[in-house]
């Protein structure tokens, strides 16, 4: 009863899209879960809006539901938490009090929780797989309490190892394409839609209002060269290779020289000023618009496009963008920022 009442308090107004947030780690961050929901719903998918982190654990995504979270307007939350926790050897009592806490604090804005069951590791993280018992049995229980669906990730994604089937990277923690696969499923199954196939492959284009034309050059002193995303180099690794066809310019050291940094302009035509979101991505550290200071990164807040949304307005006619990045980076500007 209590969570088919917070269902209805959060009932989207009239042609207003449901928005659905997943809250993770690096498994989140990377897109491929999100894309493959999407996808498989089509037409019918609510807005799927990452909320992940690298490397982030429970208490790191508790701190951060303000900005990342419930900033996004969410009609529902989908977590999934508990990887980084194991291999840190976080107590369960300390994990299970900062999964409690997000959920006391959704519950607050009337925000109901899927609750994803954690991922499988590879052999040399044996010992780690064996204490996940406890970790599940508390996701359980707070399911359980506040009548959340489960996501049954850690179950299927077993039974696929048991099937044969090569679901994690040689890392032995991060999902191989098909182990995504399972996770979607899960997903799929935790939101009432086991009717839904899963997609074979991914269809993939470029990311609305992706800025595609930049001189780049490596730092200190490079020579400047054009750069046109979606970059046409195909990367060796399926998971780079979904990030550059969505727009990410990859690879860097690769393309345009050897070095660790880079600095790259674009120009951005506007027929009126207008006030957009600047959008970005990967290992992107500053912006500077029409000669002054947008935004500088003051740390590591995760790889997925649209992790910082900046608002911004751009004068009529010609405006500058210059950025500084690492090896990657992404860069969107947008008029509207839930997506």
């Amino acid at each position: 009863m209590r969570l088919a009442l917070i269902v209805l308090v959060l009932a989207p107004a009239p042609g207003e899209p449901e928005r659905l947030v997943f809250l993770g780690d690096s498994i989140t961050d990377g897109h491929t879960l999100p894309l493959l929901v999407r996808q498989a719903l089509g037409d019918r998918s609510p807005v799927c809006i990452n909320a992940g982190v690298a490397g982030d654990t429970a208490a790191g995504m508790r701190k951060r539901l303000e900005r990342d979270v419930l900033s996004r307007r969410p009609t529902r939350v989908a977590l999934s938490v508990g990887i980084n926790d194991i291999l840190r050897k976080v107590p369960p009592s300390e994990y299970e009090a900062d999964v409690t806490a997000i959920s006391e604090r959704l519950k607050r804005e009337a925000v109901p929780m899927l609750i994803l069951t954690p991922t499988i590791l590879g052999p040399k993280h044996a010992e780690p797989e064996k204490r996940l018992a406890e970790y599940l049995s508390i996701l359980r229980r707070l399911a359980s309490k506040e009548g959340y669906p489960v996501a049954e990730v850690h179950a299927l994604m077993q039974e696929g190892r048991a099937a044969g089937r090569e679901l994690i990277e040689s890392d032995q923690v991060h999902l191989t394409f098909d182990g995504y696969r399972v996770m979607a499923r899960a997903v799929l199954e935790g939101l009432g839609r086991r009717d839904v196939p899963i997609p074979a492959e991914m269809t993939l284009e470029p990311m609305a209002g992706l800025v595609r034309q930049w001189t780049i050059r490596g730092l200190p002193d490079g020579t400047p060269a054009a750069l046109t995303l979606p970059q046409s180099a195909t990367p060796a690794h399926w998971w780079v290779d979904q990030e550059r066809r969505r727009g990410f310019a990859v690879e860097l050291d690769k393309t345009v020289g050897p070095a660790k940094r880079f600095a790259a302009s674009a120009v951005l035509e506007a027929k009126d000023a207008r006030d957009v979101f600047f959008n970005t991505g990967a290992q992107l550290e500053s912006i500077t618009l029409n000669g002054r200071l947008l935004w500088r990164s003051e740390g590591w807040t995760g790889w997925h496009a649209g992790k910082e949304r900046i608002a911004a307005r751009l004068a009529p006619g010609r405006n500058t963008i210059e950025i500084e990045s690492g090896n990657a980076f992404f860069l969107s500007v947008t008029e509207e920022n839930h997506w």
